[in-house]
């Protein structure tokens, strides 16, 4: 992979905008794990 090479701040701009993309997929997936958790349940019988 050829990556160019950029000013500090170019580079901190762009991590920024990936840490709010990496910030709202960790709250999706907590979302999602919660509505998981909140499904209701089902008897089962043995």
């Amino acid at each position: 992979m050829n990556h160019p090479i950029v000013s500090r701040e170019a580079w901190l701009d762009a991590r920024k905008a990936l840490l709010e993309r990496e910030k709202a997929l960790t709250r999706e997936r907590d979302a999602l794990a919660a509505a998981r958790k909140a499904l209701p349940c089902v008897e089962v019988y043995t």
